[in-house]
């Protein structure tokens, strides 16, 4: 799940000693996302662990005492910035020397260009966090931003020929940006199952009904039960996406992930 705010920012609390490069930095994310992000930035001498399972929905999330474990000797913490649980962890950990990275109004990392904005967000703050590493970060993270640009052609070119541009359907609503991005049509959204209302619902299979609407897309973290009633009542094909890498078998990385989901829209649809 994940919300857009009107402003970004990036909080940075203490900056590393130079000396720290040589050393494992110890990198604390809140989500497998935001993990494969880091990842990719920074790949030698540091430890990257994430807290959140990438089954979950952050904002249902439960914390355990294994997770304050974590944060105790983390030298960084990345954030979306709107955990609801993250403040409470900081607490309870006693850690107050950190180096804080929030991610907070990049909107969807679904869609490659937000994947990119959120790579660019923290590779800035680790640039300034790790002063010793700038080049090899900057590096890092021009090399991978290509691979996401040739990822997302390649996707788009796989949609235009199966011939899928256009085709309308229904989506829950924290994969629409994705599916509009790579071609289709969304003719209407809906929140999690959780926020909707009788009429909400009868809405979306009113939606989901009419002519021409080959598929209702579902957003695993969320809930899948009611995208499934959905698509047994109106007799479309329900095909389920995952906005957090690791969620499901061979999509460890962001990557892995939206490739995933494409072969998924292909196929289901």
């Amino acid at each position: 799940m994940i919300f857009s705010f009107l402003i970004g920012f990036l909080t940075l609390s203490v900056i590393l000693p130079q000396g720290s490069a040589a050393e494992d930095i110890q990198i604390v994310c809140t989500n497998s996302a935001l993990a494969d992000f880091t990842s990719n930035i920074l790949t030698e001498n540091v430890t990257i662990e994430y807290i959140m399972p990438a089954g979950a929905c952050p904002s249902h999330f439960d914390t355990s005492p294994s997770d304050v474990s974590k944060i105790v000797n983390a030298d960084i913490i990345i954030s979306l910035g709107w955990e609801p649980w993250l403040e409470s962890l900081l607490n309870k950990s006693g850690n107050s020397e950190y180096t804080e990275i929030k991610c907070a109004g990049l909107g969807e990392w679904n869609i490659p260009t937000g994947a990119i904005s959120y790579v660019q967000t923290i590779a800035d703050g680790l640039k300034t966090a790790i002063p010793a590493k700038e080049m090899t970060i900057k590096n890092n993270e021009d090399t991978y931003i290509a691979l996401i640009n040739d990822k997302a052609n390649e996707l788009k070119s796989q949609i235009e020929k199966q011939n899928l541009s256009n085709r309308k359907i229904v989506s829950m609503e924290w994969q629409k940006d994705f599916l509009e991005w790579i071609g289709l049509n969304v003719t209407h959204y809906y929140s999690p199952p959780e926020r909707l209302s009788l009429q909400d619902e009868i809405d979306v299979i009113n939606a989901a009904s009419k002519q021409e609407i080959c598929a209702v897309i579902d957003n695993l973290q969320s809930g899948t039960e009611f995208g499934a009633r959905v698509a047994s009542e109106t007799g479309i094909s329900h095909v389920i996406f995952s906005n957090f890498p690791g969620a499901v078998p061979n999509t460890d990385t962001y990557l892995e992930m939206i490739t995933y989901n494409t072969d998924q829209l292909i196929n289901g649809i």
